[in-house]
C-alpha cells in the first residue's frame, strides 16, 4: 500500500516515547525501535529482552507475562498493520525501573478504524481482573475468526498478562493512515 507521502518522522516518533518514559520515571529504555518489523527482528527483540530481564534477576513468571504480551503484540503488527514500501513498520518501547515495565508497541492502520480500536479498548479497560479471564474465554470459544484469522484475542491477553490498562494513542500520518500506539505497564514487584 502506497498511499501518498507519510508525515510522520521516525526518529520525532522514538524521541517523544523515550521523552514519555522518561516523563513518567522510568530510568532507562532497554529497546527503541520504529521501522521495518519482520519475523527476523522479532526474534531478536524478544531474545534479547530475555536475556535482559534474566540477567536483571526478574523472576521467570514475570518474563514469561512480558514475552507474552511483546509475541501478541508484535503478531498482531504483522498481521494487522499496514505496510509501507512493502515493509510492515512498527513502534517497540521496552522501558523500566526498579518497579515496572512500560511496554509501547504501535503500527499504522487506516484512520477508519480508530474508532473501533476506541470502542473495543475502552471495554476491555473497564473490566476488572476476573471479567477480562471471562471475557477471554468467551471470546476464545465463540470469537469469529476474521478475514486475517484472528478472534480478537491479542489485545485482551495483552491486558490480562500485564494486568494493568491499556494506554493507547493514534496519530494521524495522512490522508489515509493513522499510527496507532498501545501501552501498558507489568508491575515487576509483584510478578
Amino acid at each position: 500500500m502506497q498511499p501518498g507521502t507519510l508525515h510522520i518522522e521516525p526518529k520525532t516518533v522514538l524521541a517523544s516515547w523515550i521523552q514519555d518514559v522518561k516523563e513518567n520515571r522510568f530510568s532507562s529504555v532497554q529497546v527503541a525501535h520504529f521501522g521495518p518489523l519482520n519475523q527476523d527482528l522479532i526474534n531478536s527483540f524478544t531474545l534479547s529482552i530475555e536475556e535482559f530481564m534474566i540477567s536483571a534477576g526478574d523472576k521467570k513468571t514475570l518474563v514469561k507475562r512480558v514475552f507474552s504480551i511483546l509475541i501478541e503484540g508484535l503478531q498482531n503488527i504483522l498481521i494487522h498493520g499496514k505496510k509501507w514500501d512493502n515493509e510492515q513498520q512498527a513502534l517497540i518501547i521496552l522501558a523500566y525501573n526498579e518497579n515496572t515495565y512500560r511496554i509501547a508497541l504501535g503500527n499504522l492502520t487506516e484512520l477508519s478504524e480508530r474508532e473501533k480500536l476506541t470502542s473495543y479498548l475502552d471495554r476491555l479497560n473497564a473490566m476488572g481482573e476476573e471479567e477480562v479471564k471471562a471475557f477471554y474465554l468467551e471470546t476464545l470459544n465463540n470469537g469469529l475468526i476474521s478475514d486475517k484469522g484472528g478472534a480478537g484475542l491479542g489485545f485482551i491477553t495483552m491486558r490480562m498478562k500485564s494486568k494493568s490498562t491499556l494506554n493507547y494513542q493514534f496519530v494521524p500520518v495522512n490522508d489515509d493512515l493513522m499510527l496507532f500506539t498501545i501501552s501498558t505497564d507489568v508491575d515487576r514487584v509483584q510478578a
